[in-house]
């Protein structure tokens, strides 16, 4: 197992069974989890934070974190407590793949509503991220994330050496059994919901 790993063992994965079913294609499943969504209660988010921070514990370097959209785990309570300057976070350009860049500096708001790095700010390559928290519209017990259809995600992430964990961040009610994928999407190393830490790490390691 690299260095970069960190391994806990899923709380209860008997007990997390989701009652999403039905959809057959990713538009399906995107148009079901549209339809679905509510807002997260704030102790549901304050459990999710507290496992990735159990998680990302024992894991030196910089974290590649998200600003969060409506819908989405907020992740700054995690930055608060790991410390802004291990954190970095993605700039979506008008053009081309994401970049990566430094959470602390100057920021813009994207035409999303989130803020992002300005164009001028240092770059960070993808090989010194240590672990990336990523944003989903929902994973399954596989570990594969249904994202909003756009690659930008897939793109970056077979950009990060594939040894640092790839933590998808959500909630009980889209960490579901099952979601279609395509061979570009890249799966996740770990999943965390409110009820802890579901671990995809085959037991010989990476």
């Amino acid at each position: 197992m690299g260095p970069h790993s960190h391994v806990v063992t899923a709380a209860r994965p008997d007990e997390r069974r989701s009652a999403m079913t039905g959809p057959t294609n990713k538009d399906e499943w995107r148009r079901h989890i549209r339809a679905t969504s509510v807002p997260i209660p704030a102790d549901v988010a304050t459990a999710v934070q507290t496992y990735l921070l159990e998680l990302l514990a024992d894991i030196p370097g910089l974290v590649l974190f998200y600003r969060s959209m409506p819908g989405e785990i907020d992740l700054e309570p995690v930055a608060d407590q790991l410390g802004w300057q291990r954190m970095v976070v993605t700039r979506t350009p008008d053009e081309g793949p994401l970049t990566i860049h430094p959470a602390i500096g100057a920021m813009e708001q994207h035409r999303y509503g989130f803020a992002q790095p300005v164009d001028d700010a240092m770059v960070i390559e993808p090989h010194h991220v240590s672990a990336t928290l990523v944003p989903a519209m929902a994973f399954d017990r596989t570990g594969a994330r249904l994202g909003h259809g756009r690659g930008y995600y897939d793109e970056l992430l077979a950009r990060i050496p594939a040894d640092r964990p790839r933590v998808g961040v959500t909630t009980e009610q889209f960490f579901v059994d099952q979601i279609p994928t395509e061979p570009h999407d890249i799966p996740m190393t770990h999943v965390v919901t409110e009820t802890g830490i579901t671990d995809f790490i085959p037991d010989d390691g990476w």
